[in-house]
């Protein structure tokens, strides 16, 4: 039975729940206004009756008054003989019949007291029969001497006719008024006894209509929220990425059919994630396949090439050679953005947040890029707010990479002038401050129309652009996805001819807050200061395999700093030979290199020396996660990020004093 209800109940559409719980009180509260109104007519009815009888007894005690008038003038003229005294008893007679029959009328609904009325009506008339029309008779007779008639008089009088039947009357008065004061008595207790039943009636219904309506109020409220509590939850679900979530909510109303719907959507969305999922693996496998097939003939052109350039060549054949070296380089850069793309693409790159100085991260962008610049002419300036926290948390090497994507661009298209960076704290708060980051070139500018093809992958304002400058169109939309995985948004403004300025604001939270007058020396200079004598503590063997000239100019310039001299290697295949040549405590082995890759050699080295071989650490930047993971599975201890940071050098390097 409760479960038909409960499904009656489900049927209903809100709009009826909510009527129900309005019309159900307002039943009630009608139903107690019609009791209310009820008592109100018998209370009214009853003290219409009171007024009746008080009005009775007014009139019976008037008939009272007329008999004692007749009564008074007629003794009023025996004694005297002056019939100026018969004038109350002829008024009195007069209207005596008007006066009864109008109380007969009062009380015709009481057969009792009519009957006492016609016996008070009888014993009038036999007391003027009897009594008083004697009584005046004989004294008016004039046949006999005024002493006679006197004694004649006073005779009929001791006789006391008239006063008993005065008596009787009397007797049968009070009976009469004794009968209308009960009669009064009973219905005043019965209006207080209404009026109190009326306040009862009228505190009781409303406490229980109010009860009533909370306990309906309730149960709809119940209802409605246990219903919307059930659609809430499950949609928070299908939002979070539960498609297999079924809201069950039964009946037919509002609720039930959105719960359908969303069930039907999130099927509906589960099977376009699935296939999305789908295209997405095959899109990884395809890049991780196209990775692979062309890094490993790229490996084989630039170890070859790696080994042309250090032989004997002419003028032509070394700019052959730089030609190829250039090109197999930008083919390189090109892998690697495709990479970065489709993480970004697949959400699979995330943001490893630390604490990091700022401007020491752009000291080292500076530094990169300062000969790219020279070698056009180019002026390279930086301007910081003096405001700048001394330490930031975020992503470090994702802001370099963007700073690094950004200025690279302006100097490219830039041919003569100055390309400038720009930091201001624009807003500073407690614990966070906004920053703005404007990148300003003097280069060819860009038009409006094609200002919104920049964040598009693949796309270049001008295709004449790729055969003056090269590139892919990659670098800007990594810039805008970083940007816009910071919490952050990026913008140009750029006039053709004049130049461009590209800008970025991030909200970063401040580690440590410290303005450039007070800090003299940043990050970097403090902790190799403070670790200058870790040779000495820690005394390593090192070799570096790395193939990039400008990485190892900077690597030797950390060590060196750090007391260390280590030996380079410029690619895997060196790096195995120096291994076996030399005995090292540790090598820090890049991972992406021509002739013979980081992995390759660490397998090459552990296979060549098993037991004894040097702890070999990682060094790469822009790879998947299961790319690490490779490193680790190949004999890696350790893992660094690039660009190169001298924390995570020397934590490296304690970390292996540790283990050892």
């Amino acid at each position: 039975m409760e479960k038909n209800q409960n499904s009656f109940f489900d049927n209903l559409s809100t709009k009826s729940k909510i009527l129900i719980a309005v019309t159900v009180p307002f039943l009630m509260m009608l139903t107690v206004s019609l009791i209310v109104y009820i008592s109100i007519e018998k209370n009214t009815e009853t003290t219409h009756w009171v007024e009746h009888t008080h009005q009775v007894m007014a009139d019976s005690n008037e008939l009272i008054k007329l008999l004692v008038d007749m009564e008074t003038g007629k003794r009023g003229f025996l004694i005297t003989g002056n019939e100026v005294f018969l004038q109350p008893y002829i008024a009195a007679r007069e209207i005596w019949t008007s006066k009864l029959k109008a109380l007969k009328r009062l009380v015709s609904d009481n057969p009792v007291q009519v009957a006492r009325l016609t016996e008070i009506e009888s014993l009038q008339k036999k007391w003027l029969k009897e009594a008083a029309f004697v009584e005046i008779a004989a004294r008016q007779d004039t046949s006999m001497s005024p002493e006679l008639v006197m004694a004649e008089v006073v005779r009929l009088v001791e006789l006391q006719t008239g006063k008993n039947i005065i008596d009787q009357i009397r007797a049968i008065k009070a009976n009469f008024n004794a009968m209308e004061q009960s009669l009064m008595k009973r219905r005043q207790q019965e209006s207080a006894q209404a009026a109190s039943q009326t306040l009862f009636v009228v505190i009781a219904g409303t406490l229980l209509s109010l009860l009533l309506a909370l306990i309906v109020a309730a149960l709809v409220a119940s209802h409605i929220s246990r219903k919307l509590k059930t659609l809430m939850s499950g949609t928070t679900k299908i939002e979070q990425g539960d498609y297999q979530t079924v809201i069950e909510l039964h009946g037919n109303d509002e609720f039930s059919l959105l719960a359908k719907a969303f069930n039907n959507m999130s099927l509906a969305v589960k099977f376009a994630v699935d296939e999305m999922e789908k295209a997405v693996k095959t899109k990884s496998s395809f890049l991780a396949n196209m990775s692979h097939e062309i890094r490993t003939p790229m490996n084989g052109i630039l170890g070859m090439l790696t080994l042309l350039e250090n032989s004997k060549l002419n003028k032509e054949q070394q700019e052959y050679t730089s030609a190829i070296r250039s090109c197999g380089d930008g083919l390189l850069i090109v892998i690697n953005d495709i990479l970065d793309i489709s993480k970004l693409e697949a959400g699979k790159l995330s943001l490893d947040k630390q604490a990091f100085n700022l401007r020491s991260l752009i000291e080292e962008v500076t530094f990169l890029l300062d000969s790219l610049a020279s070698e056009k002419g180019l002026t390279l300036k930086v301007t910081l707010d003096e405001e700048l926290a001394a330490s930031y948390e975020g992503d470090n090497l994702r802001l370099r990479q963007i700073l690094l994507n950004l200025l690279s661009n302006a100097i490219k298209f830039t041919a003569q002038g100055t390309v400038e960076l720009i930091v201001k704290a624009v807003e500073k708060g407690t614990d966070e401050d906004k920053l703005l980051f404007n990148v300003i070139d003097q280069g060819i500018g860009i038009s409006v129309e094609d200002q919104e093809k920049l964040f598009k992958p693949f796309s270049q304002v001008d295709t004449s652009i790729s055969r003056d400058f090269g590139g892919t169109g990659l670098g800007l939309i990594i810039c805008a996805k970083l940007v816009e995985k910071m919490q952050g948004n990026i913008s140009v403004l750029s006039t053709v001819g004049e130049g461009s300025t590209f800008s970025f604001e991030l909200t970063l939270p401040v580690v440590h807050r410290q303005t450039q007058a007070v800090e003299q020396t940043n990050h970097q200079q403090q902790l190799l200061q403070v670790n200058a004598n870790l040779a000495d503590e820690i005394p390593l063997s090192i070799l570096v395999v790395e193939d990039n000239k400008i990485n190892q100019i900077i690597i030797r310039k950390i060590f060196e700093k750090l007391g260390y001299s280590v030996d380079i290697a410029n690619h895997g295949e060196e790096g195995v030979q120096a291994v076996q040549s030399k005995v090292y405590d540790t090598v820090f082995m890049d991972m992406q290199m021509p002739v013979m890759d980081g992995v390759t050699a660490t397998n090459k080295i552990i296979e060549l020396q098993p037991d004894n071989h040097p702890t070999i650490i990682a060094m790469t930047a822009n790879v998947l996660a299961e790319d690490r993971q490779k490193c680790f599975d190949a004999g890696m201890d350790n893992f660094i990020n690039k660009p190169i940071n001298v924390e995570d050098i020397v934590q490296a390097i304690r970390m292996l004093n540790r283990e050892n």
